[in-house]
């Protein structure tokens, strides 16, 4: 009979991994503008590069798998990664072009091992009547991970 063992915040975390931490300009839940978030040592003189880890990793990974354009890093030997809803841009804001969007969002998620399921998932105009932006709403279960993570990305269809 096989056995399962509950994750514990220290196994948990090298699960979830750990890389260099982005600071979003906008903040808020919009990953528009990122850079490398510094931190100081620990004596206050020197400065370095913040690391991610955690939930806060996985939130950022994710992000980063959806605002980059599947195909983009190919040359980097990452055929797959990213999302096609980016092909969308310069639709018409309508129900077809926002089921699309979902359907590239979810396929993206697919491919992302540190997710065991998506609960909910949403695209919606942002705007009445819509505009060129739409709100792409998750919730995902992410492995070991009693709580949900809710994920909120907006997305423009304009040039």
């Amino acid at each position: 009979m096989a056995t399962t063992t509950k994750r514990t915040a220290d196994t948990l975390a090298p699960f979830l991994g750990r890389d260099l931490a982005l600071h979003y300009a906008a903040g808020g839940g919009f990953f528009e503008d990122a850079d490398l978030l510094e931190r100081r040592s620990g004596n206050g003189s020197d400065l370095d590069v913040a690391l991610a880890d955690g939930l806060v990793n996985l939130e950022q990974s994710l992000a980063n798998r959806l605002k980059t354009r599947k195909g983009e890093l190919a040359a980097l030997g990452h055929p797959d990664y990213g999302s096609r809803h980016h092909e969308l841009i310069g639709e018409p804001n309508v129900d077809r072009t926002r089921h699309l969007i979902k359907l590239y969002v979810l396929q993206a998620l697919r491919d992302e091992p540190r997710i065991e399921q998506v609960l909910a998932a949403s695209v919606r105009a942002e705007h009445t009547p819509p505009r060129s932006s739409v709100r792409i709403e998750l919730a995902l279960r992410v492995r070991g991970e009693p709580d949900v993570l809710n994920l909120v990305l907006p997305f423009s269809l304009g040039l």
